[in-house]
């Protein structure tokens, strides 16, 4: 069974490119010796519809995508691609077919220990499972 994270990492890695040199992309944990800008990603919430003891499609599901970088620059041109890769992405990745992805909002954080930047953007998906 696909899932949303088979479809979001899919969608990424096909852009890697445009991510602003982002050099690898994590589900919910990268290593501690990860080489920024790096991005992780994972599904906060899933909410299937349930209709007479049937899952119905869509289902939804909230994602969040953090960029971690060195510099702000490098993390705002990176969560800017970001954006642009899923905000109102459809389509078929991975097995996965997305109806609609929409950009909710997002926070800036500076770890002062680590000296980085990171900034986490929120999205509300919709997929159906293949």
């Amino acid at each position: 069974m696909a899932e949303a994270e088979t479809a979001i990492k899919s969608r990424l890695e096909s852009s890697t490119a445009n991510l602003s040199g982002a050099g690898a992309i994590w589900a919910i944990l990268a290593p501690q010796d990860a080489v920024k800008p790096y991005l992780v990603f994972e599904v906060l919430d899933e909410n299937p519809v349930n209709v007479m003891g049937q899952e119905t499609v869509p289902t939804e599901c909230t994602v969040s995508v953090s960029v971690y970088a060195d510099t702000f620059l490098e993390c705002v041109n990176a969560s800017n691609d970001v954006r642009t890769v899923l905000t109102r992405y459809s389509g078929v990745a991975d097995g996965v077919t997305v109806q609609d992805c929409f950009y909710e909002g997002r926070s800036d954080n500076y770890d002062e220990g680590d000296r980085e930047y990171s900034r986490e953007l929120t999205f509300r998906l919709h997929y159906n499972e293949v």
